[in-house]
């Protein structure tokens, strides 16, 4: 159920961005409007890794094998990695066009068509954003979790696209109508710099999941708190890492059967509560002469 409910979540993001950026760019072009050509890009730039998201939800939950005998960890960080990384790239190159364009004195845009757009991409954007953020509350997987800044980040593009079209709709009623051509290319320079930090924590919590680090504070001092009301005490703190939609524990050496089991019981509930997947890893102990 829970992965049907995540693909449903996915496809839904995927069909929003076709949409928005098949309209985006046609808009964006009959108006000249350099803000709306980027608002779409990163529009179909969504659609691109919606599909990428879908394909690593695929990988990750096909069963280990010889060639993967723990399954395929990683791929749901690598996926995240790569939409970030991409996001970045995006952000980066549309400032540099809105730097040459303002060099070159700016540019026109056809306000009618831009305010249009810019009210019915703020609407769909936020329904978008709100039926992820809904849905994250049952499918809490860090695949859901991306797609949903993804839409934040889009939403509140989108609204900024749109203050700033309104903006320029009063300076042209204005003595200094002639600095209007100015706005567009200005607005993309600011919201492509302000909004680069959601690319760079996304890039952030991936690398730390394909390196395999310790998981959040909040679930390291959940799963501390249950195995102490269980009862279990290891002689040395647990190893455990979050990876994508699993968490991974290693089972100390030196417990017996019935220390492993309560263990088991603990961690378990947890990763059930934080819709993790759990691998339990059996500790090796080594004799020292």
């Amino acid at each position: 159920m829970r992965k049907n409910n995540e693909r449903k979540v996915l496809m839904i993001s995927a069909i929003s961005a076709a949409c928005f950026s098949i309209s985006g760019l046609i808009l964006g072009l009959l108006s000249g409007s350099v803000m709306i050509l980027f608002d779409s890009a990163y529009s179909l730039l969504s659609l691109a890794l919606a599909s990428l998201s879908l394909l690593a939800l695929k990988l990750a939950n096909q069963p280990a094998n010889n060639d993967y005998p723990f399954g395929r960890l990683t791929i749901e960080p690598i996926a995240i990695l790569v939409k970030g990384v991409v996001i970045a790239l995006v952000c980066f190159v549309s400032m540099i066009f809105a730097v040459v364009s303002l060099l070159q004195g700016g540019r026109e845009v056809n306000l009618d068509l831009a305010l249009v757009f810019g009210v019915v991409n703020v609407i769909g954007c936020a329904i978008t954003w709100a039926y992820i953020k809904h849905h994250k509350k049952d499918v809490n997987t860090s695949l859901v979790d991306a797609e949903q800044r993804q839409w934040q980040m889009d939403t509140w593009l989108s609204t900024a696209v749109l203050l700033g079209f309104i903006t320029t709709f009063v300076i042209i009623h204005t003595p200094y109508a002639d600095y209007a051509r100015y706005a567009d290319p200005l607005m993309v320079l600011i919201i492509a710099g302000y909004f680069s930090y959601i690319p760079i924590r996304m890039v952030a919590q991936a690398l730390r999941q394909i390196l395999f680090a310790a998981p959040t504070d909040d679930v390291r001092a959940q799963i501390d708190a249950k195995l102490t009301a269980s009862g279990v005490q290891p002689h040395k703190p647990l190893r455990i890492a979050q990876v994508g939609s699993f968490l991974i524990a290693q089972l100390p050496a030196k417990l017996d059967a019935n220390g492993h089991q309560l263990m088991h019981v603990a961690i378990n509930e947890i990763a059930e509560q934080q819709q993790l997947k759990l691998l339990l890893v059996q500790g090796v102990h080594i004799q020292q002469n």
